[in-house]
């Protein structure tokens, strides 16, 4: 049987990778006729011995700067009709489209082959750039690698396969600690000196604007850019042209030199008449700097023209395959968070130009099926109903009714005619969606509209409930909102127990932290709270939790309040020091309540010297009767024997507020 696919691997020093790396090669060595040669240019014994475990086909080559070298000693071992090759710090994420271009036979039609090469940006392998890597050919005679950097497998035979397969790679996130940091230092030099000895060979130039790119030298990738450019006049291949087009727009945007990235981009779509590819992504360049720029018709202007030609290229498929060149692709184009954000641009400046029909238009393409992709924009569309009323309330009959956003806004129009339809909306609305931000002025919305909150927290965990109703707490609300919340709170812990009580702790937190209570009200709303927080917890949590000794267990807000039912009993039975000590060990649990317990343990201090008989009934009736007897006095502007009994009397009772203003007029009077 013959090979059909020689592999080959070059591995240096990095055997973390390096495992990953051959695992994902194996079923494609399993089930396809094929074989893997390992070209080592390291010293790390562990990766000879990783690899020993896929191959007997180890090579050393002694590293010398220039990596044709190294891949030509793969090529020149290799048995198979197809050559495919691969660095230590990729892996696929599937092969089997590769393995059944072979299986299937259909490897015999074509001369070589891409394969998509996922290049991270971050650890977290969220955002990422796609690059068609040509990876794969035919072994023809003269077949050969060229070039001392970025390496290029030459000729390259025709027609081309392209696979939807990828391998992910992290060689190009650069922070401190990474190894690639150093990848920039050392292929700059063999780079720039490759421009010596072959300055007409356009690659280089790509190669090296591509490194300055990296490490953000912009004036210098400006310059090798421009170079480079120059040489593609006449050239027959523009695909490197059109690459460098591209890349020149994005380096004068980068330094921030907007105009000019205009001024370029209008001369190169008037002059050198690109391929529909790069047309794209120079109107994506344009787009951006109008939108930065407010200027709402060029936005729609080079907006429809986007879209026109985006929507030929999609009639033609072939045309994205055909123009594609490194990561100039259908889906940088198609870029969701690009894409998306330039029709919400543009639909937005339609409505600033009062132009509805645009802005259904531009509306419509947006990705309504995507509820992940729609959430993001949910603030922009309220943002909408602000500035653009009689507008937006047209645009709104456009938007679809499966949309969650079109559901809360149908709520509350139907809340007027009809609660229960109106409910019903609502109850949908939350199902539909997990926006945070929807979901919050959903609540807002069905509180103001007096709605059943039973039949809306139903349908969300509690944990969404709780961010929600943090979040909606936390902002501005009136006297007005706050009460109907209260009346929501207490109908809700009837009927769906630890939602209401969740929204009551809130409230009274609220009304504790930002209401200015003082005295009896300060600690009668705090024992308040207590309780209502014991009650949201004991229902999650067996009695023996509560217990001294496993109450390090507890939330620390269960366990503040706590300390603080405890404190209030202290303080209720005139155990101040007691109450005091009870009161700062609840703070650790709680610092944002430190403002409160500051104003508590100022009310104990006032109790503390405050005699005791001063609370009693008998105490309180003689009060009144001095006080009567003070009136007379004052009536007789006997103010200098009234004011001795005052300054008795506020020292056993220093809170009476109407003792404080006798004083006050007195003290005018007799400065008269």
């Amino acid at each position: 049987m013959k090979i059909q696919l020689s592999i080959s691997l070059l591995a240096s020093n990095r055997a973390a990778s390096l495992e990953r790396c051959l695992d994902s090669l194996r079923p494609l060595l399993m089930q396809v006729p094929s074989e893997l040669i390992v070209v080592f240019t390291g010293t790390d014994e562990r990766v000879r011995e990783i690899a020993s475990r896929y191959t007997d086909i180890i090579l050393p080559f002694t590293w010398c700067d220039n990596f044709s070298a190294a891949r030509n000693v793969g090529l020149w071992a290799a048995k198979g009709e197809w050559f495919m090759y691969i660095d230590d710090d990729e892996w696929f994420e599937d092969v089997a489209e590769i393995r059944d271009f072979f299986l299937s036979g259909e490897y015999q039609s074509y001369g070589s082959a891409c394969y998509k090469q996922k290049n991270y940006k971050n650890w977290d392998g969220i955002e990422y750039s796609d690059y068609h890597a040509f990876r794969m050919a035919r072994v023809v005679p003269g077949l050969a690698f060229q070039n001392t950097v970025h390496e290029e497998l030459v000729p390259r035979v025709m027609p081309c396969k392209y696979f939807h397969t990828y391998v992910n790679h992290y060689g190009y996130i650069f922070g401190p600690g990474s190894e690639n940091a150093d990848k920039t230092s050392r292929n700059l030099p063999l780079l720039l000196q490759n421009i010596q000895e072959r300055p007409a060979y356009v690659k280089n130039y790509l190669q090296v604007v591509q490194e300055y790119i990296i490490v953000k030298e912009w004036e210098k990738a400006e310059d090798y850019c421009r170079k480079g450019l120059r040489l593609c006049r006449g050239y027959e291949d523009d695909f490197y042209q059109g690459w460098l087009q591209v890349n020149l727009l994005a380096i004068l945007c980068s330094k921030e030199d907007f105009e000019k990235a205009e001024l370029e981009a209008l001369r190169i779509l008037k002059k050198e008449h690109p391929r529909e590819l790069i047309r794209l992504d120079i109107y994506e360049t344009l787009l951006a700097i109008y939108t930065r720029r407010g200027a709402s018709e060029k936005i729609l202007s080079y907006g429809v023209k986007f879209e026109e030609t985006l929507a030929y290229m999609d009639q033609k498929p072939e045309l994205w395959r055909k123009q594609t060149y490194a990561d100039i692709t259908e889906d940088r184009i198609k870029t969701p968070d690009r894409l998306y954000q330039i029709r919400i641009n543009c639909t937005e400046s339609a409505l600033k130009q009062d132009n509805i029909e645009q802005a259904v238009y531009f509306l419509k393409l947006l990705p309504w099926e995507e509820e992940a992709w729609m959430q993001r924009y949910y603030p922009v569309f309220d943002k909408w109903k602000q500035s653009y009323e009689e507008a937006y309330r047209t645009l709104l009959e456009h938007f679809p009714e499966h949309s969650p956003y079109w559901m809360l806004q149908a709520a509350v129009e139907h809340d007027r005619d009809s609660q229960k339809t109106g409910l019903e909306l609502f109850v949908r609305c939350m199902e539909k969606t997990e926006s945070f931000y929807l979901r919050q002025q959903a609540i807002k919305a069905a509180v103001l509209c007096d709605m059943d909150l039973a039949a809306i927290v139903s349908v969300m965990d509690l944990d969404a409930w709780k961010e929600c109703a943090n979040a909606f707490i936390g902002e501005k609300i009136s006297h007005e909102e706050y009460a109907r919340l209260e009346v929501s709170a207490e109908k809700l812990i009837q009927c769906a127990p630890v939602y209401g009580l969740w929204l009551k702790k809130r409230l009274l937190e609220r009304k504790l932290i930002r209401g200015y209570l003082t005295g009896e009200a300060m600690i009668r709303t705090l024992k308040e709270y207590s309780e209502y927080v014991l009650q949201f917890y004991r229902i999650q949590y067996r009695e023996e939790m509560f217990r001294e000794e496993t109450r390090t267990l507890l939330p620390k807000d269960c366990r503040f309040a706590l300390f603080v039912w405890e404190g209030v009993e202290k303080m209720e039975h005139a155990e101040f020091p007691e109450a005091v000590r009870l009161f700062r060990k609840a703070l650790r649990f709680y610092p944002e309540m430190t403002g409160v317990i500051r104003e508590v343990i100022r009310q104990i201090s006032i109790k503390a010297e405050t005699p005791v008989q001063n609370s009693g009934e008998e105490f309180q009736m003689l009060a009144q009767q001095m006080k009567g007897t003070l009136r007379t006095m004052l009536d007789n502007r006997q103010y200098a024997q009234a004011l001795q009994i005052i300054l008795q009397m506020s020292a056993l009772l220093p809170e009476d507020l109407e003792l404080l203003r006798m004083r006050q007029n007195i003290l005018r009077e007799m400065a008269e």
